[in-house]
């Protein structure tokens, strides 16, 4: 659903916390958001625009802009920082993009993301003085380095609209017979235009999208209903043919569905639906320590 009625409200001044995406619908709040991908890969979409974001990958959304989030594959960590830096209006756009000088700022911003994490945890003596501290470094180097230099035009809103509308028909109807031709008569527009907008915004094409859509919703029930038939997984899932979902489960995995499910019996996988998964702690420290300052930390 595009957006509800409220925004979301933030408890504290800023959060910092680090989750599993499964898949969070469209939704805004009225803070600025950091998103770290510490492990996996993530698709994130902000407005009409779908980025993929891989291990390693930091992006900012500007405060009141619909967002949303979801996983590309199972086993993904991301550090997720909220906050509304006043005065500071940011530009999203991938790291490819970044200049060189933004680029020189990325070991800084992790430096900074990975204290103000390890202080909300930890609390330690002084810890809200330390987390006012690097959240003031941190609106600095934004307002600096980050600019928001983008205008809004003026159908951005109807544009975000239809590609919401689209990616949810997809998500309630992946398990039918569903086409972009069907899609654009529903919609009273032109398979052509809604083939060429659909490619522009996502970077893939609506059947690409569709089948690696219904290949991820697959995984959990190879890994977790060891007792269901690869043919019933692939017709709940939306395939036409066991050979159609054999075809493209190689094509993108590299293996067999059978030989995935081997592989995978003894991983417990999030519930499809759940929005955020737990977190692994012990292998979070171990990925943010290389940017903290022991000294610092007294450790």
């Amino acid at each position: 659903m595009y957006l509800s009625n409220r925004a979301e409200i933030l408890e504290q001044d800023a959060r910092i916390f680090a989750h599993s995406v499964t898949q969070c619908e469209l939704h805004h709040h009225d803070a600025h958001e950091c998103l770290w991908v510490v492990k996996g890969r993530i698709r994130v979409q902000v407005m009409d625009e779908i980025l993929l974001l891989q291990e390693g990958d930091v992006l900012f959304i500007n405060k009141g802009l619909p967002h949303a989030t979801q996983a590309t594959e199972e086993d993904n960590l991301v550090l997720c920082l909220q906050h509304n830096f006043v005065g500071v209006a940011l530009d999203t756009c991938p790291m490819k993009t970044w200049s060189a000088v933004q680029k020189n700022t990325l070991p800084t911003i992790k430096r900074l993301m990975a204290h103000l994490w390890w202080e909300q945890y930890y609390k330690a003596d002084y810890w809200q003085q330390a987390q006012t501290s690097l959240l003031s470094q941190l609106g600095v180097l934004f307002a600096r380095y980050f600019p928001s230099i983008k205008t809004m035009k003026a159908d951005s809103l109807e544009s975000t609209l239809l590609m919401n509308d689209l990616l949810s028909q997809i998500t309630l109807r992946y398990q039918e017979h569903l086409s972009l031709s069907m899609l654009a008569e529903e919609r009273g527009l032109s398979e052509a235009y809604l083939s060429r907008y659909f490619k522009a915004k996502v970077g893939e094409t609506f059947l690409r999208y569709l089948t690696l859509y219904r290949l991820e919703k697959s995984l959990s029930d190879l890994a977790q209903k060891p007792k269901k038939s690869v043919s019933d997984i692939a017709f709940d899932h939306g395939f036409p043919s066991v050979k159609a979902f054999n075809m493209a489960f190689r094509r993108e995995y590299d293996s067999t569905p059978t030989e995935f499910r081997l592989k995978r019996e003894s991983i417990s996988l999030v519930s499809v639906g759940q929005a955020y998964a737990g977190v692994d702690l012990v292998l979070l420290k171990q990925r943010i320590m290389p940017w903290l300052d022991r000294q610092f930390l007294y450790l």
